[in-house]
């Protein structure tokens, strides 16, 4: 006969079979699991394991799109990757600075939510979350909530008890926001995806002007008589603002100018300049991302790292237009690594752009922007599928790509604006406003 047991690490009660071992075998072994959850969170070991062991699911990559073949590597998964009804997604954080990379652990974590929810509207997705609670920003553990079907701390004293009632009982998990992934679904499905004719972008473009002003000399010590126009607006903005990039320069220490991420960035100069020679009304630039309308704004979260590079209006369809420029990492050799991530935080970008709370509703908003990314590295990468990273970049909603060396000649200078194809797409297709023009307030048009 069942019987109703208490778990001792939280009150509930649960109820268990009286079976051999009993009741008490079972708290035992729940307590002997939540010693072992707290050492892992200790020494910083695998979390992902030690989940694994207690729900006895398999891990494995789960394909969200069968005709490509792309899939998602999950970290449990009930009953099976090929037919999912039960995932367990699991993050974790204890940075020596907390608040540290926790919006871009949300990003990646919504953008993998998303894949599965594109391809399986009806699975259920279950976040366990590790580390402090005070690692986390109260936000972003407020926006995990309304995205998956159920959250788990680990640092709860019922934790282990939600992680076995899970095991027992796969289906106690509610299905949440049930039209809101549907609609994403429908939406996805309905993109054109790029086919073989589109060659994903690829270029050096950081690389190959490193290379250009490390080869001048003699050595200069102003920025404007820098050997690139590109490389010249960096160090100047660089030196005006207090940067190292312009000591490095001069000090011609070219490692630590190359690793820079702050002020020598050639592909935000590169779209900067081109922008300005079309006498284009923009906001952003190097260094100076522009905040956007998001859901995490909704939850009372200002400083969010939600920004676009420049931010452009287009006069023939009424909205906004982002320009966002990615770099697919990797270093000079475009390795790839790193590259699925930065594919993943941007679905989860394009999400939290249109995400809004109705009463209490949780709603996928029409798009209200066009989205365009400028691109630098080898988006080709994976060889076997070359287009993944471009069809996930159009998931999240770009519409439009351009290759960092599509804009430069063969001296690595911007193109002109009467042949530079960013450019000319802006004005010709879009007819984004001219800086001659009555200059409206982009901030305002982007709350419409």
């Amino acid at each position: 006969m069942p019987k109703n047991s208490m778990c001792e690490s939280c009150g509930a009660l649960v109820e268990v079979a009286v079976t051999d071992p009993g009741s008490s075998d079972i708290t035992a072994a729940w307590q002997a699991q939540s010693k072992r959850l707290k050492e892992v969170q200790i020494r910083g070991g695998s979390l992902e394991k030690e989940i694994k062991e207690i729900l006895g699911w398999d891990s494995g990559r789960v394909v969200y799109h069968s005709h490509h073949g792309y899939d998602v590597q999950m970290d449990s998964i009930y009953p099976s990757k090929e037919a999912p009804e039960v995932i367990v997604s699991v993050t974790y954080t204890d940075p020596d600075t907390k608040g540290h990379s926790n919006e871009n652990k949300l990003q990646l974590k919504v953008g993998e939510l998303a894949l599965i929810k594109y391809a399986y509207p009806q699975c259920r997705v279950v976040l366990v979350i590790g580390g402090s609670k005070d690692s986390w920003l109260p936000y972003v553990l407020e926006a995990f909530k309304y995205f998956f079907d159920d959250i788990i701390f680990v640092w709860e004293p019922s934790g282990v008890f939600e992680l076995n009632i899970l095991k027992i009982n796969p289906d106690s998990v509610a299905l949440k926001h049930k039209s809101f992934w549907e609609q994403l679904s429908l939406e996805w499905h309905a993109i054109e995806l790029k086919g073989e004719d589109f060659n994903p972008p690829t270029g050096l473009l950081r690389y190959k002007i490193a290379d250009k002003i490390k080869g001048q000399n003699p050595p200069v010590d102003h920025p404007d008589l820098v050997n690139s126009r590109i490389a010249a607006l960096c160090l100047n903005r660089s030196k005006r603002k207090g940067g190292a990039e312009w000591n490095n320069f001069r000090k011609r220490n070219w490692n630590a100018l190359e690793q820079s991420r702050s002020y020598f960035n050639p592909l935000e100069s590169l779209v900067e300049i081109s922008l300005t020679d079309a006498k284009l009304s923009f906001e952003g630039g190097i260094a100076h991302d522009i905040s956007v309308p998001s859901f995490l704004h909704q939850l009372g979260m200002e400083n969010t790292l939600m920004s676009e590079d420049f931010v452009l209006f287009s006069e023939k369809f009424k909205c906004p237009v982002y320009i966002q420029c990615k770099a697919s990492g990797g270093g000079r050799d475009q390795h790839g690594k790193n590259i699925q991530n930065r594919a993943k935080e941007q679905v989860s970008r394009g999400i939290l752009y249109r995400s809004t709370l109705v009463g209490s509703v949780f709603t996928l908003n029409p798009k209200y922007y066009i989205w365009i990314s400028v691109l630098d590295g080898n988006w080709g990468v994976t060889k076997r599928t070359p287009r993944k990273y471009i069809h996930m970049l159009q998931f999240a909603g770009y519409d439009h790509f351009f290759g960092s060396e599509e804009l430069v000649d063969s001296d690595y200078e911007p193109l002109p604006s009467d042949t530079n194809p960013l450019t000319r797409f802006l004005i010709d297709e879009l007819d984004c406003r001219k800086k001659e023009e009555t200059d409206l307030s982009i901030a305002l048009s982007l709350s419409l």
